[in-house]
Formats: C-alpha cells, sequence, structure tokens
C-alpha cells in the first residue's frame, strides 16, 4: 500500500484542491495522534498519570478524524479535529504551570482551523480561527479546576516548556510549509496556464491567418465595432484605419441587397441567443463589392449587455466559382435542350431537300425534253442552295458556342459593304435597292466575325421575304452612335411579321408561318451571337409593310 492510499485511501479525488487538503487532514491527525503518544510516555517517565485520560482521548480524536477522513467525510473529520484540539488544549492550559507553555498551542490550532475549512466555508474558517483567543484568554485569567493540577519538579516545567515550544513551532512550521506547498503550485498552475494561453492564442491566430479570417466584436449597447488587422486587410485596409467604427459605417460596406436579410439573421439569432452564418457582400476600399462567410455568437459582458463576436472569411472565388459553375450548368441544360430539338428539326430540314432531290432526279431520267431536264435542274441547284445555306447557318451556331471572343476595332460602313459583297450573288441585283448610311468614321470595338454574321443573317432575311412587285423594294442598313452603345438597323418593305410572332421569332427552328423558307435558324443565331457579345436586337414590324430590326452593341 502506498503512502498515499494510506493516508486518504484509494479512491479517486478528482479535484486537486480537495485531495491536497484530504492529504493535509490526514497528516494533522497523524500529528494529533502523535502528540498524545508523545505526552503519555514523557509523563509515565516522570510518573505524571493524572492527564493519561486526556491524552488517550486526545489519541482516539485523532483516529476518528484520519477513519472519518479516509471515508470522504471531510467537513465531519475537521470538525473532530478542531473541537477535540482546542477543548483538550483549553483543559491543559487551565491547569497548566504557568510556564508550561501549553498557551504555544493556540497559534497553530487557530491557523489550522483557518486553513482546513479555507475560503469555501469561510464562515467555519474564521470561527474556528478565533476560538482559541477566548479559550486562551479565559485559561489565563480564571482557574476552572477541571482536573486537580498535579505538581511538577522544576526540571518537569522546564522539560514540558520546551517541548510545547518545539512542537508548536514544528506544528506551525508544519502549517506555513503547507501554505508555502500549495502558494507553489498555485503559481506553477499560473505559469503554466500562462504558457498554455499563450500557446493557444499562437495556434488561435495561426488558424486565423491560415484561414484568412477577420476577428470583430459588436458592443450593441454602445454602439462600438471593434476590428482586427486581419479583418481591416480582407477590405484591403491598413491597421490604422477603421478605427472606432460604428453601425452606421457597418452598414454603408454592405451590399444594399443584403442588408435586410443580414439585420433579419442578426435579430432572430440574437433574440435565440445562438450562433449565426451569412454570406453577405462588402465594399473593399478600392470600391469592390466581394463576398464575405460571416459567423457570429452572442454573448453577455460583465455588465449584462449583448455583444456580438464574429468573424470574417474570404469566399468571393468561391461564390464567382459558384455562379460559373451555376451558369456552365445552365448553359449545358439548354445546349442539351436545345440539341434535342436541333437533332430533331436539322434532320427533317436537310432530309427535306435530299427527298427533292432523289424526286427530281427520277423525273429527269424519264424525259427527254430538254426544257424539262433544264427546269429539273434548276430546282436541284435551288435545293442544293437551300442545303447549303442551312449548313451554313449550323456552321455560324456551332462557331459562335465553340469558340471565345476576339476583339478588334471594326469600321461599320466597311463591314456592311463586305457583308453584301458576301451576299452579290443572292441579294444585289435582284431588283431591290440597298443602301447604306453609316458614318464612314464610326467604329466599335468588338469580335468581327460575329459581327458580320449578325449583319448577314439579317440583310438575308430582309431579302428572303421582300415583296418584289412593289414599286420600290429596298433594303436599309444604317447606324448610329447613342452614349456609350451603338444602334445598328436593318430595315425593309417586306412581307413583315405578324405581332403575335414577334417573342417567338428569336427561338430556335421557329418559323413564323409554313410559307416560310428559312431553316428557322439564322434569328436564333443572330440573339445567341449577341448574347456572346453583351448586344440586344429587338424588331418592329407589322405584316405587308415591313420589319425593322434594330441591333444594339457596346462601344467597347
Amino acid at each position: 500500500m502506498s503512502f498515499r492510499d494510506f493516508l486518504i485511501g484509494k479512491k479517486i479525488i478528482p479535484s486537486r484542491t480537495d485531495f491536497k487538503y484530504a492529504m493535509l487532514r490526514s497528516q494533522f491527525a497523524g500529528i494529533i495522534l502523535a502528540i498524545g503518544a508523545y505526552y503519555i510516555i514523557l509523563d509515565g517517565l516522570n510518573g505524571v498519570t493524572v492527564f493519561f485520560p486526556y491524552y488517550i482521548l486526545t489519541i482516539l480524536g485523532g483516529l476518528v478524524s484520519f477513519l472519518l477522513n479516509r471515508s470522504g467525510k471531510y467537513t465531519a473529520a475537521t470538525l473532530i479535529q478542531l473541537l477535540f484540539i482546542n477543548i483538550l488544549i483549553f483543559i491543559f492550559a487551565d491547569v497548566d504551570h504557568p510556564y508550561g507553555g501549553v498557551f504555544f498551542y493556540f497559534v497553530p490550532c487557530s491557523v489550522i482551523g483557518l486553513i482546513l475549512f479555507n475560503y469555501y466555508n469561510r464562515f467555519l474558517s474564521i470561527a474556528f480561527a478565533l476560538l482559541p483567543i477566548p479559550l486562551a484568554l479565559i485559561a489565563f485569567y480564571t482557574d476552572l479546576n477541571i482536573i486537580p493540577p498535579p505538581s511538577y519538579e522544576p526540571h518537569m516545567v522546564r522539560m514540558n516548556f520546551i517541548s510545547n515550544l518545539i512542537i508548536g513551532i514544528l506544528s506551525g512550521g508544519f502549517v506555513v510549509y503547507f501554505l508555502i506547498n500549495r502558494n507553489r503550485e498555485v503559481e506553477q498552475s499560473l505559469v503554466q496556464a500562462s504558457t498554455d494561453l499563450k500557446k493557444s492564442e499562437e495556434r488561435f491566430l495561426m488558424a486565423l491567418h491560415g484561414t484568412k479570417a477577420g476577428v470583430y466584436e459588436w458592443k450593441l449597447a454602445q454602439n462600438t465595432i471593434y476590428v482586427s488587422s486581419d479583418w481591416k486587410r480582407l477590405l484591403g485596409y491598413e491597421d490604422h484605419e477603421l478605427n472606432n467604427l460604428k453601425r452606421e459605417d457597418f452598414s454603408q460596406m454592405v451590399y444594399p441587397e443584403d442588408k435586410t436579410r443580414t439585420q433579419q439573421l442578426i435579430n432572430e439569432h440574437m433574440a435565440l441567443q445562438k450562433s449565426y452564418q451569412n454570406e453577405i457582400r462588402f465594399l473593399n476600399k478600392n470600391g469592390v463589392y466581394k463576398w464575405f462567410q460571416d459567423s457570429g455568437v452572442f454573448k453577455q459582458d460583465e455588465n449584462g449587455n449583448t455583444v456580438l463576436v464574429g468573424t470574417l472569411i474570404d469566399i468571393d472565388s468561391r461564390k464567382r466559382n459558384e455562379a460559373e459553375l451555376a451558369l456552365k450548368n445552365e448553359q449545358l441544360a439548354k445546349t442539351n435542350e436545345e440539341l434535342d430539338r436541333f437533332v430533331y428539326s436539322a434532320s427533317h430540314d436537310m432530309r427535306a431537300p435530299l427527298s427533292s432531290l432523289l424526286g427530281l432526279i427520277h423525273l429527269s431520267e424519264k424525259t427527254d425534253k430538254p426544257e424539262e431536264v433544264g427546269l429539273f435542274l434548276q430546282m436541284m441547284k435551288d435545293r442544293i442552295k437551300t442545303m447549303e445555306g442551312f449548313i451554313k447557318e449550323v456552321t455560324d451556331y456551332s462557331r459562335n458556342t465553340r469558340l471565345g471572343l476576339a476583339l478588334a476595332p471594326v469600321n461599320l460602313e466597311a463591314m456592311a459593304r463586305e457583308v453584301l459583297q458576301t451576299l452579290a450573288y443572292s441579294v444585289v441585283n435582284k431588283k431591290i435597292r440597298i443602301e447604306i448610311q453609316i458614318d464612314p468614321t464610326l467604329e466599335i470595338l468588338t469580335d468581327p466575325n460575329r459581327l458580320k454574321v449578325i449583319i448577314n443573317n439579317l440583310v438575308s432575311n430582309a431579302y428572303k421575304y421582300h415583296q418584289f412587285d412593289q414599286p420600290d423594294p429596298f433594303i436599309l442598313i444604317s447606324a448610329i452612335k447613342k452614349d456609350d452603345h451603338v444602334l445598328i438597323t436593318v430595315k425593309d418593305n417586306g412581307t413583315g411579321i405578324s405581332k403575335e410572332h414577334h417573342s417567338r421569332i428569336f427561338d430556335m427552328f421557329y418559323r413564323a408561318s409554313e410559307s416560310s423558307e428559312g431553316s428557322g435558324l439564322g434569328l436564333y443565331i443572330v440573339k445567341e451571337t449577341l448574347d456572346k457579345l453583351d448586344g440586344s436586337i429587338s424588331v418592329q414590324s407589322t405584316v405587308g409593310e415591313g420589319a425593322e430590326f434594330t441591333v444594339t452593341l457596346p462601344l467597347n
């Protein structure tokens, strides 16, 4: 059995303080036992037996206290110890020789009472610390004759004085040593706690730097907001900036659309005293809004006021990636839908001319008349031109979806003339007047190939749906600069488009009527191409009065 198990038993005492006081209580009980035994021996050698019952009572009190302490009944053990030693010292002081030195024991007895009950039982601690004072005074000034005083030889008086002095000093020294040891342990604990706290702070700061998180503390009652250096750096500010922030300053930095939602979140979680998280946009020093993850927890300060403590983490890249991914998913869904429609319509639009070609070939094989053969050949050419136009439209659509922008300065008048030159065979000299009204110096920064596709499709459509039997069939191409945009207009006086079709003519494979010559891809390609160029298109048209398409493009 270890010394520790002998003193307080084998049970586990979780509290370090309770363990130390249990050990001290058992050691005091051992001292009481030793003192009782010592005086039995000393008085026995000198032939004094009158105090033997009290010495035995002292030993029994120490033994009872020891056993109570081992069983975990600490308060009872302390009361037994202090009551026994105070009463016995009072009895011995009452009958002791004036120079016997019994009064020395009142001092360690007072200190022991103060220590054993300590701060947590401070009323009992103070009571037992003060109890020896009235007992000592009563014993000194009165003679109660509780027991008959023995007659001491002079050498016995000296022996008792020396014994009482030494034991009193040793008892007091033991108590002081315990206090010093406790103080050393507390100091070591504080040093260790300080070291651990410093390491914890360092780890916390490293974690904050690692996650690039900024800390803030918002005292709602005082309307003051403290922000850390990392918080400032996240928004592009220096350490000496953003000091003494108020709620109003904080609110001005929040993206307008996020203010109401953020305030509602704070109010709801503050009412429930729960932590909250919020994705919010803040205005940085450069005047750009960036996304942040705001995480906060509510607590009460020493005055009972609510304080919001939180961290700010930069999630701008993640949000941009999420937005880009969402856009790509949307585009992919759109592409898949369009692909299904494209396969269905394309197969139909390509099968029809091929079927016609086969039919015309079959007819030409059955005739010997040159004029019929010539007619069939011309009709075959028309079908081939239809397929060629469809393939070109498919190629334009594919290039627009796959290729990135290649920006370059474009002279609009030169571009319009280049498109007309490309369409010379099919449009020019076909009994239609084509006019260009564009300032020769007007230029924009855009993708030339895509712009060519847009103008080409609009002019081709204007020609396809013209009324050649009217007095002055025309196509007018114009462009004007308006603020930071350019408006390009293609106007004709052809058959026009009924208003109920205006909202759908830019859909894939949409035909306004069964008699439409095109595949339904042209205007869809124009709309998709303009989306790539950050542009837009609108139409004004009435049946029988022509159509006017207006393209809006940024200058840069």
